[in-house]
């Protein structure tokens, strides 16, 4: 079988990829017609990035004139129901962040899905760097957010001023580290960094915006987990809790030239709702009852016909966050070595995805900036190796290691855990399983490092929304250890839309950040590390990330895994073509006569 993977590959190679494997397990499966792609890094490696001034106009593939839709209403069915819907936090698995914030709100900028280039959106015209932290945008006038407040610079701030925050643990800080907004005029916005931001338009994705009276009115994180106010193609209509979520197209989305991803939808209702088993997604396109299933599982490849299979990739590597601070065996790198070798990922992903994907040794893959073929290869399968590395450890088996995850995020993820579980206690380390609900998982994922950093601040008087913490903030916080239960083994898709390792340290490699579970405080080590990372750019840019990369590979900071393929059912009349990332626009499907 064939194998995918990303960074280096284009996406048209990766569905011809897939097309072989359909064929192979007995459906002739064609795949839609792929965009011109290359997963290649934003911004060549071994160049310097330029100042990057985004101009308005069409993209390489506009989206066709006089569309009238077949349908008017569309059910997408994912794996598993979102937490909670604000766009500003974690909405639970990275696919339930479509629901609302590819699809209601709208972020500074867009990585376009059929040339990966970073674009303006509806809230933006352009933008262009006029000091190393410095970012100019200019905002797109004539927008209104849909509970009828006016767009403008001065609107954006509070949305900004609260996304540039670490501390908040959004959904945004992780992509484009610390930064205050400021209104310069009506539509003008300058983006002011904590530190040289060579790359932050490549990194505002989500970066998004919400109608500051709403904010006002809705001040705490719990008073905006049910509604969102934004200016997206789709208004929010309703959400029944375990039924679906209703939205239905904005009448005043303000349009982008002509490009595909931006434009007034061609399907008027939209309609979200969720089923853990693949086969019931399955089933559920043969009946007509959903028009699209994100993700279908491998195995739908050989029940459906070819017309109602895509095939695409989703950016994400499947791993475990390890709790490398406060677990007594899991601070041991050799024990975390040790779990890496024990572990035939090989075999899994044969028996469990018949082949379909490969196995990485780190939470990003070959070609993503920061990445070389030795920082992300596989850890050999070697359970002598492992069981003489828990003994050099002095690894005690009376201390239980929990493998903590949900139960749908992906096809058969039970399984995956029940292999892992079986590899781990072949070696002899005490593990056991815990499926979760996806609302307790979120809950637990916010315990890392940062809140308990966040208390100690606190505790001096200290406000964690504007006092930077100090060196000694976060040894501390080290020492006060978990404020509340996170996990041992926490089941972790890390997506890297921006192609680049910064992301990744930035989440699980800070003593800032509320989900990570790594912080380095000696002198020279990774807390030091990571500004000077995320401020170069070039061949420095590429060594600084290359040195965190090591190190999240060489210390097994993660279990790691394998990455996520995706398999689509559709309808066979949808006009989907999926994206690298997995991310779905659905202002730009639409169903044929």
């Amino acid at each position: 079988m064939g194998t995918l993977p990303f960074g280096r590959i284009s996406l048209a190679g990766l569905l011809a990829l897939l097309a072989v494997f359909a064929i192979a397990c007995g459906t002739a499966a064609t795949p839609t017609t792929a965009p011109r792609a290359t997963a290649a890094a934003p911004t060549a490696v071994n160049t310097p990035l330029p100042i990057v001034v985004a101009t308005p106009g069409p993209t390489v593939t506009p989206k066709p004139t006089g569309i009238v839709s077949a349908k008017d209403s569309i059910t997408l069915v994912m794996p598993e129901e979102p937490s909670q819907i604000n766009p500003f936090q974690s909405i639970g698995a990275s696919t339930n962040a479509y629901v609302t914030r590819d699809n209601v709100a709208e972020p500074l900028t867009w990585q376009s899905g059929d040339d990966q280039r970073v674009v303006p959106t509806t809230a933006t015209e352009s933008w262009s760097q006029t000091a190393p932290n410095t970012w100019r945008f200019k905002l797109r006038q004539g927008v209104k957010f849909t509970n009828g407040e006016a767009y403008n610079a001065q609107a954006a701030v509070p949305s900004l001023a609260y996304l540039g925050v670490g501390a908040n643990n959004n959904s945004s800080f992780p992509y484009t580290s610390g930064f205050k907004p400021a209104a310069i005029d009506e539509y003008t916005l300058d983006i002011v960094c904590d530190q040289a931001c060579p790359i932050f338009p490549n990194t505002a994705f989500f970066a998004g915006v919400q109608a500051p009276g709403y904010l006002q009115a809705n001040p705490t994180i719990e008073s905006r987990t049910r509604s969102v106010i934004g200016f997206g193609p789709y208004v929010l209509k309703e959400w029944t809790p375990g039924v679906s979520i209703t939205q239905e197209a904005n009448p005043n989305y303000v349009t982008v030239g002509n490009h595909y991803e931006f434009q007034k939808p061609a399907i008027k209702n939209v309609k979200w709702v969720w089923r853990n088993e693949t086969t019931v997604m399955t089933a559920m396109i043969k009946a007509g009852e959903a028009d699209l299933a994100w993700d279908a599982g491998v195995d739908s490849a050989k029940s459906l016909a070819k017309e109602n299979i895509a095939f695409g990739s989703s950016a994400e590597v499947f791993a475990f966050t390890i709790n490398t601070l406060w677990h007594p065996e899991l601070k041991k790198k050799e024990v975390r070595q040790a779990i890496n070798h024990a572990v035939n990922c090989q075999e899994l992903i044969n028996a469990v995805y018949n082949g379909l994907t490969e196995c990485v040794g780190n939470i990003i893959w070959d070609g993503v900036t920061g990445s070389t073929k030795a920082n992300t290869a596989p850890y050999k399968y070697d359970p002598a190796k492992a069981k003489e590395l828990l003994k050099q450890a002095n690894y005690d088996p009376k201390v239980e290691i929990g493998i903590y995850g949900r139960s749908a995020r992906i096809p058969k993820q039970v399984e995956v855990y029940e292999a892992y579980h079986s590899y781990l206690t072949q070696v002899g380390i005490n593990a056991k399983i815990y499926v979760i609900e996806p609302g307790v998982r979120t809950s637990r994922t916010t315990c890392g490092i940062g809140k308990s950093v966040n208390q100690v601040i606190t505790d001096r008087g200290g406000d964690p929304a504007k006092d930077k913490p100090t060196m000694d903030d976060f040894k501390k916080g080290v020492e006060k250890g978990s404020l509340c239960p996170y996990g041992d083994l926490m089941e972790n898709e890390p997506s890297n839309e921006t192609l680049d390792f910064g992301r990744q340290a930035n989440f699980y490699m800070s003593c800032v950040f509320p989900r990570s579970l790594v912080c380095d405080t000696a002198p020279g080590g990774f807390q030091e590390q990571l500004p000077m990372a995320l401020a170069a750019s070039g061949t420095e840019r590429q060594a600084a990330m290359q040195k965190l990369a090591d190190k999240m590979h060489d210390d097994a900071l993660f279990v790691f895994g394998f990455k996520l393929p995706v398999v689509y059912g559709k309808n066979a009349k949808l006009n989907f073509k999926p994206r690298f990332d997995g991310r779905i626009r659905v202002n730009h499907l639409w169903f044929n006569q």
